[in-house]
Order: structure tokens, then C-alpha cells, then sequence
């Protein structure tokens, strides 16, 4: 169901086609370079502190990102549930230890993750763990 937005009035966003359309009015509005405290200043500012606040809960900076939460907005993007991985992770116990962080990804799995769901693998290949420079690795772990 496509909802269209009317950027005549600025209200919450809620889906990537309003968050496109809402950037569009702000480049608009932008280009005719309103004066401080006129009606479409105001509206400027409105769809700037909306378009902020989706960016906040769809796009957060500075969080870690893991395989598991690339995983789940995926998902919710597509409106799928943890159930439709199940024949594309191999298993009901293979998608409840991948999301528990008990089991990491196969390559396998990433290859039908990336193929599937357009999942980059690079966000499904946790960054290696690094020891601090100077420290040895526990023995038995070379």
C-alpha cells in the first residue's frame, strides 16, 4: 500500500518513500533560501527535525552494528519474521543460536543471506577481535 506524503504538511515519517519525499522538500525549500521567520523557514526547520528523527531510529550512528541487528532490520524491512530465515539459515536452533550470538554465520549461510535478503556480507562478517599491541595470545590459541 503506497502512501503518498503531502509536504505541504509536514508530519511524521514512517517509510523510506516519505523520507525520500520529505529530503526532496527540503532541497526545494533550500533552493529558494527562505527568510528567517517566514512560513516556509518554518517548514524548513519542521521537515529538517522530522527527517532527523526518522534518520535517529532507522539509520543510528555511532552504534555498533552486528550480523544480528543487520539481520533483524533487514527483516523488518521486508516485513519477514525470524521463522522465514529458517530455510535460508538451515533450521529453527540455527536462526535461535545466530540471534543469541551462540553460533556465528557460515559462509554458506552469508552467501544465501546476501543472495536472498541483499544483505552487504560485510555487514554479516563481524569485524576479528584484536588483541591489545603487546599482549600474547592465551596459550593453545596459535
Amino acid at each position: 500500500m503506497a502512501t503518498t506524503l503531502d509536504v505541504t504538511r509536514p508530519t511524521v515519517i514512517v517509510t523510506e518513500a516519505e523520507h525520500a519525499a520529505a529530503l526532496a522538500e527540503v532541497e526545494r525549500l533550500m533552493a529558494r533560501a527562505p527568510a528567517p521567520g517566514t512560513p516556509e523557514a518554518k517548514q524548513l526547520e519542521t521537515w529538517a527535525i522530522l527527517i532527523e528523527a526518522y534518520e535517529d531510529e532507522w539509520y543510528p550512528m555511532g552504534e555498533a552494528s552486528t550480523p544480528q541487528s543487520a539481520v533483524e532490520f533487514r527483516i523488518e524491512q521486508l516485513e519477514m519474521t525470524r521463522a522465514d530465515l529458517v530455510p535460508i539459515l538451515g533450521g529453527r536452533s540455527r536462526v535461535s543460536e545466530f540471534f543469541s550470538g551462540k553460533r556465528p554465520l557460515s559462509m554458506t549461510q552469508v552467501a544465501r543471506l546476501r543472495d536472498e535478503l541483499g544483505i552487504s556480507a560485510d555487514l554479516l562478517i563481524p569485524e576479528p577481535k584484536r588483541r591489545p599491541r603487546g599482549k600474547r595470545a592465551p596459550k593453545g590459541s596459535r
